[in-house]
Order: structure tokens, then C-alpha cells, then sequence
């Protein structure tokens, strides 16, 4: 039997996900939680075969936790179960090292073939996924400062705001909104903004 826990904020999708399992009789539930703390204790003392967890949660949010579990323990195998399929998630995702990333949208069927495969060893990325990563990874990142002149930015702040908010210089913000124009390969502040929400680097 593949031992599987289920982390997501919403019970009602807890709910879903555990009557999927049944559909399985080679799957067992393990347990349930709702937070990145709920995901790390589970791991940690449970250990199951496979952790479906989501990205997008209250608080650390799925990508923190997948980062602290698999410090703990390398050989967990997490596949994130998401509506989200925001270019920074996928990548941080495949890079941390999830087994899995599987939109919600996905019907019981893919689910459960997804579990299985991660079970055995496998991994479950579709092409739409990879060649989500694939995009991201080729590009040049957005430094921390970069990401926060960006977010002050997407709020509605001036470049003088932002520099009053961040207690950097005004040149400053206007140095590190240049250098982001250039790595999203904008050439705008509207459009950087727009750029940044939809690769999920900022939130809108």
C-alpha cells in the first residue's frame, strides 16, 4: 500500500482528495493538514510514501515547506497539487526538488496515475510544465532588492516612494527598476509589473 497525506488550506479540497484515494486500492490516506507547519510535522513524523501538497496556502505558502522538508529528509516525494501555474512557482518547484506538479484541474484518474508513478520512483512534469521551467530557467533572475523596488511599484508607489519605503536613494530605485526592465525584457514600468505578476515573482 502507497501511504499518501494531503496538505491544502481548503477542506473542502482535503475532502475531494481523500474519496480520489479510495478510488485506489492500492492507496491509503495517511493524514491531512492545512499549513507548511501542518506539511513539515507530517514528513517529518510520518514519513509517507508520497505528499500531495499545495502551493498557494496562508502564511509560508507549499514552496517553503517542500524546501524545509526535503532539508530534512531528501528521499520524501512530494508531487504539488496546485491551481497555480505562475513561471516562479514551477521553478522553484522543480528546482527544490518536488517529484510532481499537477494542476487541480486534473481528473481523479491523472491524479491517482500520478501518486503511483511518483511512488515507484518516477516523476510526473508535464510538457507544459517543463517548458514553463525550462523559460525561467534560461532567464536571468530578479535580485531581492530588484523584486521589492517591483512590488512597491506594482502598490503604485513613485520611484521617490519607493525610495523613502526601502530607505535607499531615489537613483538607487531607478538603478534597480533599469536592471529588472532588463532581465523581464520589458521596456516599461507597466509592462515589468504586468511581466512580474504573471511569472509570479510579484503579487498582483
Amino acid at each position: 500500500m502507497t501511504s499518501v497525506a494531503i496538505v491544502d488550506d481548503h477542506s473542502v479540497v482535503r475532502f475531494g482528495l481523500k474519496y480520489m484515494l479510495k478510488l485506489g486500492r492500492d492507496l491509503k490516506f495517511a493524514a491531512e493538514g492545512s499549513t507548511a507547519e501542518d506539511a513539515v510535522r507530517i514528513a517529518r513524523e510520518l514519513k509517507p510514501d508520497v505528499m500531495l501538497l499545495d502551493v498557494r496556502m496562508p502564511g509560508r505558502g507549499g514552496i517553503s515547506a517542500l524546501q524545509e522538508i526535503l532539508a530534512g529528509n531528501p528521499q520524501q516525494r512530494v508531487v504539488m497539487l496546485t491551481t497555480s501555474d505562475a513561471e516562479e512557482d514551477v521553478f522553484q518547484s522543480v528546482r527544490l526538488g518536488a517529484k510532481g506538479y499537477v494542476l487541480k484541474d486534473a481528473d481523479p484518474e491523472g491524479v491517482i496515475a500520478a501518486i503511483r508513478k511518483v511512488a515507484a520512483g518516477g516523476t510526473v512534469f508535464s510538457d507544459d510544465i517543463m517548458r514553463t521551467y525550462e523559460i525561467r530557467a534560461s532567464a536571468k533572475g530578479l535580485s531581492a532588492r530588484e523584486k521589492e523596488v517591483l512590488q512597491a511599484a506594482a502598490k503604485g508607489l513613485s520611484n521617490q516612494e519607493i525610495a523613502d519605503a526601502l530607505g535607499i536613494s531615489f537613483s538607487s530605485v531607478k538603478v534597480h527598476m533599469k536592471h529588472a526592465f532588463a532581465k523581464l525584457d520589458v521596456a516599461d514600468r507597466a509592462e515589468a509589473i504586468a511581466t512580474a505578476i504573471r511569472r509570479g515573482v510579484i503579487v498582483g
